[in-house]
């Protein structure tokens, strides 16, 4: 491919990756106060209310870490074609 679609498919999945990684801190902060609060609380429903979502924000995150790490091998990827493209450009 041309150096020019290269960099542009650098470009999109760079900002996948910016999202996915947005989403991944907010879901870790919200995790977070789920285990201030379960901590906190002092009645056993309500500990297990804060575990459940715990749980659930955990779940959640493991799913955004695959998709964080399919983006990073397809900007991998993309990243060698894009050196390949420059090289072979710079050689013309």
């Amino acid at each position: 491919m041309s150096i020019t679609k290269e960099s542009a498919f650098l470009y999109v999945y760079s900002k996948q990756l910016t999202k996915v990684n947005k989403k991944i801190h907010e879901a870790s902060k919200e995790m977070h106060e789920y285990t201030d609060k379960y901590h906190k609380a002092s009645e056993p429903e309500k500990k297990h209310k804060f575990q459940k979502k715990h749980h659930k924000i955990n779940e959640e995150i493991k799913d955004l870490l695959k998709d964080h790490n399919a983006l990073l091998s397809r900007l991998k990827h993309h990243l060698v074609n894009f050196h390949d493209a420059l090289g072979k450009q710079l050689k013309h």
